[in-house]
């Protein structure tokens, strides 16, 4: 189709220079390789005209290109000596550097196509010249000579009557007002310039004042108006013909969006609108749409790409003239330094922004700000006068219209009076007639404003319900997808380690298997038990959280001491691993002896799940924990890795349930780690239960950082810098002591048995509870009493209760296999000195038994 349509231009050059040329003005779908084989076809005098014509043709398209072919045809021009076109020449260079944002040197050519336009008395040349003079000092801030140069357009449009270029005018004067932030005035002239649209039908006008109107909507607070003037002028724009207005639009909807707080639906409009900008080569408004993007970044916390985009926006904007841009930018930069704690880069922004903002609003625009005020309440009173006169023209006209109609009436005679009386009577009726008409016709136009205002507002919200629908079916398909990957991700993490305990259990007792073998297998067989232990308790965790169940105890911490527990537990791990990963630990030292009122177990617990991460995700590299004192009553924490990053698109995700990511997703060979997914969400329900809040900064190939807060309650009766010291305990107290262990599986009893074998205790062997209490009121000399909860016959709790009743003194350790806070509270309640979760560790078992049977 393309190849056809070059061939047909082509050949009209052979036919006829009048009819390609008009041809070529009348297409819209000429593309730049087709007019430059026309081009190139063409002789001198014919090529300079379609030069021109080409120029005005693609200079919203490809405003680069049309300054090379106005450059051209200036040169031929002053060639052939036709100097009633260099002006023309000269005129559109300008309009393309406008466009692209290099407004000092559009200014000088204009200034020479300005000069001849003055010798010629040329009204036609001088409106454009003067527009585009006002367009490019609203840019650069010098309002007094864009209202000037924009006034005598205007004056000079009506002088000629070009009713398109006094809406166009109308409009520009409301930019200047509402850079002022006049917002009153400026939607003044915006209506009035969307009145004058509508009357001539120009529609590309419509659009840009449906454009700017919501522009002033959203600065005066009225967002949902906004969206609706927005989405007009949206809906009217061609974007291939003009796509500086088109990107416009776009940037404005994204800067609604940004206060709406619907941050990820303003990257989008955003990000649309850049690349608008970036195929014309429009520097402003790139510049503007990094900006408002950086804006958005820092309000999602992300804090790297906001850096990064306002640096890039700054870069932009320092090539246009555009210095209240520079000031937004500074000012943005100064607030995301400030929440990262960079005071110093904040406070050097900060002096920019100030320093700039100055320059940008001096004295002298405040003076300017009351001359605007002054010469639009001098038009409002131009108007009023005009009115008034039109008023008394038409009183005066009715006066006269009495006179003649008096007149008429004393000619009549006596034998007419039936007949005038008559006639009187059909016209009052016909009057009240027209007058019940009028205010019919009156109550429907009503009717149907208010019926085309309500259609407009339902198709508003259907438009909101159809993407509230796509989003949450997509959230229900994206769950759906997650569920069945965490079951699919479990069967294998489960059977992973069950696989290696079971087939390395078999080993061990094969005879052939050498002592140095089997104590190998003995290593990996307990590896994988924690591994499998680590993956239940997850389970187990997000399950009491759902329930509801997951309670807290707030106790003293040494925040230090809690910190370099985790250091030495994980530097120990990566030795056993082999993983060339370097842990350091990052707070004031201004607040190194901190002891905090929280909850100890959680907070490790978060820790160690953020560590474990990083740690897991990291090849190599260096893995940093740390806090700092955000507030005086809040910390915050802190672990940062040098891994591959998480993508953008995943940060809203991240907290979720079964939430699991490869480690590239742009890659054909995928690496999926070992785990759950229930992790992060873990950490998520918990610092929400100690009270703070959790969010992540991240960069693709450049690392993750995990921050969460927690309420900074200080310890005030602990004056001790370090953590509690404790007494070591004598480890022979457990010698000939008798142990009750109730427990009904016989391999449990074994399993304690074995822990014990080498204290030197006595252990009576109770299997159920009625056997235990029994066995207590039958041997008086027991020291110390280990009981299962679910039991045959007669449970542990009711055992415990029995034998409290008898003995209130002697250590009942509660050993269960439930995992619910529920049952330890019970435990308590019913009088137990201690309790434990199974499975057991030896270690904890010793250590409890030490520890009370030494009080």
């Amino acid at each position: 189709m393309y190849a056809f349509k070059k061939t047909i231009f082509i050949a009209l050059l052979f036919v006829s220079p009048f009819i390609w040329t008009k041809a070529l003005c009348n297409s819209s779908e000429l593309n730049p390789d087709t007019i430059e084989q026309i081009l190139k076809d063409s002789n001198k005098e014919e090529r300079l005209d379609l030069l021109l014509k080409s120029t005005e043709r693609i200079i919203q398209k490809h405003p680069k290109l049309a300054i090379d072919y106005a450059e051209t045809a200036l040169l031929l021009a002053k060639e052939e000596g036709k100097n009633i076109l260099v002006p023309e020449a000269q005129q559109l260079i300008a309009r393309g550097l406008y466009i692209i944002g290099d407004y000092n040197k559009s200014i000088q050519y204009l200034d020479k196509a300005h000069d001849y336009y003055i010798d010629r008395q040329d009204s036609v040349g001088l409106v454009k010249t003067h527009q585009l003079y006002g367009q490019i000092y609203t840019r650069i801030g010098d309002f007094k000579k864009a209202l000037d140069n924009t006034q005598v357009a205007f004056n000079l449009a009506g002088g000629l009557e070009n009713r398109e270029k006094i809406s166009d005018l109308a409009r520009e004067i409301g930019n200047i007002y509402f850079y002022f932030d006049e917002k009153e005035i400026a939607l003044d002239f915006f209506e009035k310039s969307l009145k004058i649209c509508k009357e001539i039908n120009y529609s590309g006008g419509i659009a840009k004042a449906h454009n700017n109107i919501g522009r002033v909507y959203s600065e005066m607070g009225m967002l949902d108006h906004a969206l609706e003037a927005l989405k007009k002028s949206l809906k009217q724009k061609d974007r291939d013909e003009d796509r500086v207005s088109y990107g416009n639009t776009l940037l404005n909807i994204g800067t609604v969006h940004i206060k709406r707080k619907e941050y990820q639906i303003a990257l989008n409009f955003l990000d649309e609108a850049h690349g608008n900008f970036a195929s014309v080569n429009n520097s402003e408004g790139v510049a503007n749409s990094l900006y408002y993007t950086g804006v958005a970044y820092h309000r999602l916390r992300r804090y790297n790409q906001a850096i990064a985009t306002l640096n890039e926006s700054w870069q932009e904007a320092s090539n246009t003239d555009s210095k209240r841009l520079l000031v937004n930018i500074s000012e943005a930069l100064s607030n995301v330094y400030a929440d990262i704690g960079d005071f110093r880069r904040a406070y050097s922004h900060f002096k920019t922004y100030n320093s700039l903002r100055d320059t940008v609003f001096s004295n002298e625009k405040a003076k300017l700000l009351i001359e605007l005020e002054t010469k639009y309440q001098l038009h409002a009173k131009q108007r009023q006068i005009e009115l008034l006169s039109k008023e008394k023209e038409l009183k005066d006209s009715e006066k006269q219209q009495s006179r003649i109609l008096i007149a008429l009436l004393s000619i009549v005679t006596l034998f007419f009076i039936s007949l005038t009386y008559f006639t009187y009577s059909r016209f009052r009726y016909k009057s009240k007639a027209n007058d019940a008409l009028k205010k019919e016709i009156k109550n429907r136009m009503s009717v149907e404003a208010q019926l085309n205002e309500y259609q407009d507002h339902l198709e508003n919200i259907v438009e909101e319900r159809t993407w509230e629908l796509k989003v949450a079916k997509e959230k229900a398909e994206e769950s759906d997808k997650l569920k069945t990957a965490f079951l699919t991700n479990m069967s294998h993490e489960i059977r992973t380690p069950m696989n290696a305990i079971v087939g390395f259990s078999h080993l061990l007792t094969d005879p052939e298997s050498t002592q140095e073998a089997k104590d190998e297998y003995i290593k990996i067989i307990k590896s994988n038990g924690e591994v499998l232990m680590n993956l239940i308790n997850d389970i187990l965790d997000i399950s009491i959280i759902e329930a509801g169940q997951l309670k807290t105890k707030f106790k003293p911490v040494p925040i230090i001491d809690l910190l370099n527990e985790l250091k030495n537990f994980y530097c120990t791990e990566l030795d056993k691993q082999a993983k060339d990963i370097t842990i350091r630990t990052d707070y004031d030292p201004d607040f190194k002896t901190l002891t905090v009122i929280t909850d100890k177990v959680r907070l490790s617990q978060v820790l160690s799940n953020l560590l474990s991460n990083a740690i897991k995700f990291t090849g190599e590299g260096v893995v940093t924990l740390g806090y700092r004192r955000s507030s005086s009553d809040e910390l915050i924490f802190f672990v940062k890795d040098t891994g591959p990053g998480i993508a953008p698109e995943k940060h809203d995700v991240i907290f979720d349930r079964f939430s699991k990511f490869d480690k590239f997703d742009n890659v054909k060979e995928k690496q999926l780690y070992a785990g759950t997914g229930l992790g992060l969400a873990i950490c998520n329900e918990l610092v929400r239960l100690l009270g703070g809040k959790i969010w992540l900064d991240s960069c693709l190939e450049k690392g993750t950082t995990f921050y969460f807060t927690i309420p900074y309650k200080p310890d005030k009766d602990d004056e001790e810098s370090g953590s509690e010291r404790k007494e070591k305990l004598p480890k022979n107290i457990l010698k000939d002591k008798t142990i009750l262990v109730a427990e009904d599986v016989i391999s449990n009893y074994q399993l304690i048995s074995a822990f014990l074998s080498q204290s030197g205790v006595d252990i009576v062997w109770a299997k159920n509870g009625k056997e235990a209490v029994d066995l207590y009121n039958s041997n008086r000399h027991i020291d110390i009493v280990l009981m299962d909860v679910q039991m045959p016959i007669m449970d542990g709790l009711k055992a415990l209760k029995k034998i409290r009743t008898v003995d209130k003194k002697v250590p009942i350790i509660i050993n269960s296999a439930f995992y619910l806070t529920d049952e330890m509270e019970q435990s308590f309640s019913a009088g137990c000195t201690d309790y434990m979760t199974k499975p057991i560790r030896k270690e904890d078992l010793l250590n409890k038994l030490i520890a009370h049977l030494s009080e």
